[in-house]
C-alpha cells in the first residue's frame, strides 16, 4: 500500500468491453494505471497494469458492474493513497451536458435518461459512478462527456435532412470520442499545427474521425449514436436507412435483435466471422479476415476524404487509439491510398511506430498521438475541485 502524502485523482474510463483506469498526482503525473479488457459477451476479462500485473480477472459471466467493485477495492485503492476526486468518461451528454459537471443524484439521473442514445456504453459509465460512490463515499465525482467537444459544430452539420421538429426534440448529430480528440488538440502545438486543418482518426474498438480547424471540432463522422460513421470492431458504421428497415423486416420487427446485430455482431467481427480485434485479423490467413481489413481501410479512406471536403482541405492527419497507434499495416494502407492528398509514407518510420509517419519531403504530414483520455478526465476533475 502507498502511504501517499498527496491527494490522488482517479480517472475511470468504461468502454463497451473494457475499463481503463489511472491514478494521477496533483501535477497530472500517472502514478498507476491499467486496463481490464474482454469484458462481457462470454469473454474472460484480462487485467494489465503499469505495475506488471497480467492476469485473468474474473469469469466469462462478468460484466462491468461486477468487475468494477473488485477492481477498485483490490487493485486501485491499495495503490491510491488519498483520493480527492474521481472522474468518469460519459459517452453521451445529449444537448444538456456540454461541459464537465459534478455528479449529484439529479445529474446521475440525467445521464441515465440518455441511455437509449448509447445503450452499449451508458450503462457501463453509470456502473462506474455507482461503484465509485460505494467505494469512496463523500469523494467528489465528475462526469466528463465525449459529446461535449463537438458541441460547437455548425447547426447545418448537426441537424439531419428531416423535418426540423425532430432536431428540436434532440435528433441531431452529437459526435463522440471527444475526450480523445481534446487530448489530440492539446498535442497539436507540439507538432506544429496549433492552427490549420487537422483530421484526427480515433481507431479502436470504436472508431471515428474528427475534423478540426485551429484545434476546434468542425466535422465528425459519428452522429446521433456511436453506431454512425466508420466501420468498427463490432459496429457497422454508416448504413443505408433502407437496409435498416429491411433488416427489421427480416427479423420480424424485432428491433432488439437488430440492435444486438448493430452493436455486437457487425463491423470487423461480423465481416470476418472471426474477431473484432484488428490484431487477430492481421495475424490471420483466412480470406474473410483480409477482406474485413480491406473494407475497414476503404471505409476509413472515404471518410477521411469527406472530412477533408468538410474542412476545405487538410494540413495534417493524426492516428490515435489502439488500432491507430499499433496497427502499422493499416496505417500504411491508408496513407498509400491518400498519396493523392500529398501524404508520402515513410515505411520505416511507420513500421517503427515513430511519431511522424511521413517523409521529410511529404507535402502533408501524418502523426501518431497516443490516446490519453484519462489525463483529460483528471484535468477536468481538478478544474472543478479548485
Amino acid at each position: 500500500m502507498i502511504d501517499s502524502p498527496h491527494n490522488t485523482l482517479l480517472a475511470l474510463n468504461c468502454g463497451s468491453s473494457s475499463i481503463k483506469f489511472a491514478l494521477f498526482t496533483p501535477d497530472f503525473q500517472r502514478s498507476f494505471s491499467g486496463l481490464v479488457e474482454a469484458i462481457g459477451h462470454g469473454q474472460t476479462p484480462k487485467l494489465k497494469t503499469s505495475a506488471g500485473d497480467n492476469m485473468e480477472f474474473g469469469g466469462p459471466d462478468q460484466d462491468h458492474a461486477s468487475v468494477l467493485p473488485r477492481l477498485i477495492d483490490e487493485i486501485i485503492l491499495p495503490r491510491a493513497g488519498t483520493i480527492s476526486g474521481v472522474g468518469h468518461r460519459i459517452v453521451h451528454g445529449g444537448e444538456r451536458f456540454n461541459a464537465p459537471v459534478r455528479i449529484t443524484p439529479a445529474i446521475r439521473q440525467g445521464i441515465a435518461e440518455l441511455t437509449p442514445l448509447a445503450p452499449g456504453h451508458q450503462p457501463h459509465n453509470l456502473a462506474g459512478i455507482d461503484a465509485a460512490t460505494r467505494a469512496l463515499p463523500g469523494v467528489p465525482q465528475v462526469a466528463c462527456f465525449d459529446t461535449a467537444f463537438h458541441s460547437g459544430i455548425a447547426t447545418v452539420r448537426r441537424e439531419m435532412p428531416l423535418p426540423r421538429s425532430y432536431a428540436r426534440n434532440g435528433l441531431i448529430r452529437y459526435g463522440f470520442h471527444g475526450l480523445s480528440y481534446e487530448h489530440v488538440a492539446a498535442n497539436l502545438p507540439g507538432l506544429g499545427f496549433a492552427s490549420g486543418r487537422v483530421i484526427a482518426c480515433h481507431l479502436g474498438n470504436g472508431c471515428s474521425i474528427c475534423g478540426m480547424i485551429d484545434g476546434v471540432s468542425r466535422w465528425t463522422s459519428m452522429g446521433f449514436t456511436p453506431l454512425d460513421g466508420l466501420m468498427m470492431g463490432q459496429r457497422p458504421g454508416r448504413l443505408d436507412p433502407g437496409a435498416v428497415l429491411w433488416l427489421i423486416e427480416q427479423h420480424g420487427g424485432d428491433t432488439a435483435a437488430v440492435s444486438k446485430l448493430f452493436y455486437h455482431q457487425s463491423g470487423l467481427s461480423g465481416v470476418s466471422g472471426l474477431s473484432g480485434d484488428m490484431r487477430t485479423l492481421l495475424a490471420s490467413d483466412q480470406p474473410d479476415a483480409a477482406f474485413a481489413v480491406e473494407m475497414f481501410v476503404d471505409r476509413l479512406v472515404q471518410e477521411i476524404g469527406g472530412a477533408a471536403a468538410g474542412l476545405g482541405g487538410v494540413d495534417a492527419l493524426i492516428f490515435s487509439g489502439g488500432i491507430g497507434e499499433n496497427a502499422a499495416p493499416v496505417r500504411a494502407m491508408v496513407l498509400e491510398k491518400l498519396e493523392w492528398l500529398g501524404f508520402n509514407l515513410d515505411g520505416a518510420a511507420n513500421s517503427a511506430g515513430e511519431k511522424r509517419l511521413t517523409t521529410g519531403e511529404s507535402e502533408r504530414h501524418a502523426f501518431i498521438v497516443e490516446a490519453d483520455e484519462e489525463r483529460i478526465i483528471a484535468q477536468e476533475v481538478a478544474g472543478l475541485l479548485d
